[in-house]
């Protein structure tokens, strides 16, 4: 009987690992490929972040060429994030309509086909055209990749996909920083800073090229139902007014338009639920599988998600202005502060699977930790400035946040995945992914209210920006307590 028990528990326990709980339909025989296939799957999020960080270090050489207005400046460096951010779930249920793998190629595609038009702009107005459909084409293909991984790869196989999955997307934002800065100083062929946006192009033809010979096309469960037009646009509206107020709220007077775009967005995700749940019902197309909802790791996982983004991608935004304008680095200096972070989330990367398997969940506690403790040294490095520890102190932060982010990236992911329904992880991949770009807006607008003084007289208060930082990473280590403790009860 005991036997029995524990048979059954054991079956439960990997059919919900594999999404296939009440499904009944064994997964597709695996790719003999498939290790080669992921490397060529990773370009996609390494390029989406890269392209969305390279921007922050590259803008002042595209002022110096275009002599940006403000609101073309703001539209050329944050124009991109925007409408990543709006398109993340519709590009996730693309994928599982009409096969992860031909949506995937079909962004990748378009990523370098923008890319190229991002290099070759001639005016503001081309360039910020440019920079909104790299956004969008990015949307398209970012979720795929999950998606894939999480119906793709063998059970055993996904923790260590995930892991180098989280090594492209860390790496692509810490590259975005470093060669955003560099490329432009370093005038390749003399491009300027119109390398940066080259970078993306073969490396996105490679990948739309090589994968039909490295992975099979799939064919999702949901194939044959047709995209949810209404929910789409019902999504990318709610998205769009909480986005527009916190992206632009240095020109947007926050009271009352923004707090009126604010609450309009907060009604239109009310109406956006209610008519997923309706459809749900009916059993009819929905864009967002809101039963993922009522499971308690996937919202867990979403919410810690979240605080690490807010905390990470403004800290990254103040700390390369305060080393350009506050401490005297070039702009390739400032890049290059940021290599620590780029090894040593190489390194966490790696670690994390065997470091979950001896140690459990608590290494979500750990490695969230690492990150604060990371942060924090940026503010107390600024505090010694001037002195020899500044340099030391602030390198050896950098290398903590990136062993943290390493670490915690490929756990939190997997943790959130293994939960969803593989007809659903494209999805369940585009909540997660447009939960990051809401993060990372409100994380800057409420990290620009302490950086900004009330009159442009005074000077910009980075230490303080950089400490309401480290507070919201404070947060997520209790919040990774939660999710440890959630993710051990019984299933």
């Amino acid at each position: 009987m005991a036997d029995e028990l524990a048979g059954h528990r054991t079956g439960t326990r990997l059919r919900e690992h594999r999404g296939e709980a009440g499904h009944g339909t064994a997964p597709p025989p695996a790719d003999p490929r498939r290790r080669q296939a992921l490397a060529l799957l990773l370009v996609g999020p390494f390029l989406s972040l890269f392209d969305q960080f390279c921007v922050n270090l590259a803008a002042p050489s595209i002022d110096d060429s275009f002599r940006l207005t403000p609101f073309e400046f703001q539209a050329v460096v944050g124009g991109y994030g925007l409408v990543y951010g709006l398109g993340l779930i519709t590009g996730g249920r693309l994928g599982d309509v009409f096969g992860r793998l031909r949506v995937y190629r079909v962004g990748v595609a378009a990523f370098a086909l923008t890319s190229l038009a991002c290099a070759l702009a001639w005016s503001p107005g081309s360039l910020i055209a440019a920079r909104l459909a790299q956004g969008a084409a990015a949307a398209v293909l970012q979720p795929q990749v999950l998606a894939l991984i999480r119906t793709r790869f063998p059970p055993a196989e996904q923790p260590g996909a995930l892991s180098w999955f989280a090594l492209s997307m860390s790496l692509g934002m810490v590259a975005g920083q470093v060669l955003g800065g560099a490329l432009p100083a370093w005038d390749v062929f003399g491009t300027g800073w119109r390398a940066v946006f080259l970078v993306a192009v073969p490396l996105s033809l490679a990948a739309f090229l090589l994968l039909p010979a490295t992975l099979r096309p799939d064919r999702p469960d949901s194939a044959g139902q047709g995209p949810d037009l209404t929910g789409a646009v019902l999504g990318a509206l709610s998205v769009a007014c909480v986005l527009l107020p916190l992206a632009a709220a240095r020109e947007l007077p926050f009271l009352p338009t923004g707090l009126a775009l604010c609450a309009a967005g907060c009604l239109l995700a009310a109406v956006f639920v209610r008519d997923q749940r309706a459809k749900t019902r009916r059993g009819r197309p929905a864009q967002l599988p809101v039963g993922l909802f009522a499971l308690p790791v996937f919202v867990h996982g979403v919410l810690l998600n979240f605080l690490l983004y807010m905390a990470s991608v403004p800290f990254a935004v103040v700390l390369a202005l305060y080393l350009q304008e506050e401490a005297g680095f070039s702009s390739v200096e400032a890049g290059l502060a940021f290599t620590p972070a780029a090894l040593a989330i190489a390194v966490g990367s790696r670690l994390a699977v065997p470091l979950r398997t001896r140690c459990g969940d608590r290494v979500l506690v750990l490695s969230a930790a690492l990150v604060a403790l990371g942060l924090a040294a940026a503010p107390a490095a600024a505090a010694s400035a001037g002195s020899g520890a500044f340099v030391p102190l602030l390198l050896t932060g950098m290398a903590v946040y990136g062993l943290g982010n390493g670490m915690v990236v490929p756990v939190l992911t997997g943790a959130v995945m293994s939960r969803v329904p593989p007809k659903d992880a494209g999805a369940g991949a585009g909540v997660l992914a447009t939960t990051q770009q809401l993060a990372a807006a409100l994380g800057i607008a409420v990290v620009g209210v302490v950086l900004y003084p009330a009159s442009a007289a005074l000077p910009l208060r980075y230490t303080p920006a950089m400490v309401a930082g480290v507070g919201i990473a404070a947060l997520s280590v209790v919040l990774a307590a939660r999710l440890a403790a959630v993710l051990r009860r019984p299933s």
